[in-house]
């Protein structure tokens, strides 16, 4: 059994974090999509990806494809700019 620096074995950390114990998977998100895609390209498929058409069928796209922002949301830097002050919106 190896000892962590503090004199923890590892199976005493596990019993200790319980269920939160992170698993190790071996490869990260990223790697994990690359090697899938690299495999469906070797057997001579194409990735798919989502066209516009079938964006649209989703409730928060429009007919064209296009996101849908929920009302209110987002920045509007003009806003700000007035809301501070004529002073701070001058241009150097």
């Amino acid at each position: 059994m190896s000892k962590h620096p503090n004199g923890y074995t590892k199976e005493m950390i596990r019993e200790i974090l319980g269920t939160s114990c992170p698993e190790h998977t071996g490869e990260s998100g990223n790697v994990t999509r690359r090697r899938l895609g690299n495999e469906m390209r070797a057997r001579g498929e194409k990735p798919v990806f989502p066209t516009a058409e079938s964006r649209a069928k989703l409730p928060n796209f429009d007919e064209n494809g296009k996101y849908i922002y929920p009302p209110g949301s987002g920045f509007n830097y003009m806003d700000y700019v007035n809301s501070s002050g004529k002073e701070n919106n001058k241009v150097s």
